[in-house]
């Protein structure tokens, strides 16, 4: 089969074939359509979903087919796309990539093509020739698959990276009672290079913004691919502004050891930093132990109670995070966490700080300032959290007036309450339990 198609991927006439110019033809269109989606960055799903319609208009008989590839992110490994001619749909789905208990991954074809090192594989899984020799061929042939042919491009992400290497793999699979017919393989493997490249423009767009998502948020992520990467560029926004501290990291850190700590600040953050973006916040800046947020407001300021709200609910929420995993702290023997959280109403602004080979997308601005000096002042009035009088006034939970304090190093004096989130902590749990 091999022999019947040229580097380029163009096919030439096959044996017993009358329609070699046909194909030829229709490989050409598929093709250059490619790498217009190429060019387009066209999503995965709509890539798949458009060849497959126009395979299946040119009479090929494909009733699935599905796209794999690893993929740097942080919460999973790999992707896969199928699409299935009964419904015309594709699914996307992640996955986590530990191979050693993925039993699925493990007898798979895909594995076997990898470990290997084989381009293509063909089975015939009914009929005289059938070749059943994979768990997942035996239940496509349970759901009258015929005939099977996956097929596995490598390419390169990224030449000064050890994880330069990725495969892209695709699986079809067809009813039809005679299968694939050579002049289909050799159409299929025909567009395979171009598909390859256009998902590779694809996967190389997702993971940049992946990574800048991962390290810098969702918003100030977007700042970046939108072009404010400039020494100076910036932006203010108006925002309710979170400032959280872990209050014993120095005990903790003794208690467990350096090796271990950051795994203990993990947990920290997971419990404070992942309830505010479980709310609708945006995580700017982890400094050490403590994390910056904010709840962006709208210009005309409509939304300040919704982000008041929201994040009412995001510090309740934390609250439960903390009291639960120091439950579960306390069974292994572990200290508890502590914390502070200083909340407060203003504009920060985005910027670019540094020097213009190394630049750092940062937060700055008096309001961050003052959020971070309440913070601090929780420890002294003996409450967690601590507001800001604009947050007080939107939050739909009683507070405790803590009177009038200046804030260390501001010049500014603010009125400060302590909410109480009890009626808030019992709402969530009941939407837990829900």
């Amino acid at each position: 089969m091999t022999n019947n198609q040229s580097s380029s991927g163009v096919v030439t006439p096959l044996p017993g074939t009358n329609n070699a110019q046909a194909a030829r033809g229709f490989v050409r269109s598929v093709n250059d359509w490619l790498m217009e989606c190429a060019l387009d960055d066209t999503d995965i799903s709509e890539l798949l979903s458009g060849m497959a319609s126009r395979l299946v208009a040119s009479g090929i008989p494909i009733d699935r087919v599905m796209v794999a590839f690893k993929t740097l992110h942080p919460l999973y490994e790999g992707v896969s796309y199928i699409w299935t001619k009964e419904n015309g749909q594709v699914v996307r789905t992640t996955h986590m990539g530990d191979d050693e208990k993925d039993r699925d991954w493990a007898e798979s074809p895909m594995k076997w093509m990898l470990d290997s090192d084989v381009s293509f594989m063909r089975r015939h899984l009914i009929g005289p020739s059938a070749v059943v020799d994979f768990p997942i061929l035996e239940t496509f042939r349970r759901q009258r698959g015929t005939d099977y042919y996956a097929l596995m491009t490598p390419f390169v992400t990224d030449s000064d990276s050890t994880l330069n290497s990725n495969r892209i793999f695709m699986t079809y699979l067809t009813r039809r009672p005679s299968g694939f017919s050579d002049e289909d393989l050799a159409i299929l493997s025909g567009i395979q290079r171009r598909f390859a490249v256009s998902c590779k423009m694809r996967i190389n767009h997702e993971e940049t913004r992946t990574i800048l998502e991962t390290y810098l948020g969702t918003d100030a992520g977007q700042r970046v691919r939108n072009g404010q990467i400039k020494l100076g560029d910036s932006t203010k926004t108006r925002a309710v502004i979170w400032f959280s501290d872990m209050r014993n990291s120095t005990s903790v850190a003794t208690h467990v050891g350096d090796d271990a700590f950051l795994g203990e600040m993990n947990d920290f953050f997971g419990a404070t930093a992942g309830a505010v973006l479980k709310h609708g916040g945006q995580v700017l800046r982890y400094i050490g132990d403590a994390t910056l947020a904010i709840f962006p407001i709208d210009e005309d300021e409509t939304n300040l109670e919704t982000a008041c709200y929201a994040a009412l609910y995001a510090a309740a929420e934390a609250q439960l995070n903390i009291d639960a995993l120091n439950a579960r702290r306390e069974e292994v023997g572990k200290l508890p966490f502590d914390y502070g959280l200083g909340m407060h109403v203003g504009e920060v602004i985005y910027g670019n700080v540094g020097v213009s080979e190394r630049v750092d997308f940062t937060v700055v601005g008096q309001a961050a300032n003052e959020a971070a000096r309440i913070e601090q002042l929780t420890k002294q009035l003996g409450r967690r959290v601590l507001v800001s009088s604009t947050v007080a006034r939107f939050i739909s939970c009683p507070t405790e007036e803590m009177g009038a304090y200046e804030l260390q190093g501001t010049g500014v004096s603010l009125k400060l309450f302590a909410p109480d989130f009890s009626e808030t902590c019992h709402r969530i749990e009941l939407m837990r339990s829900a």
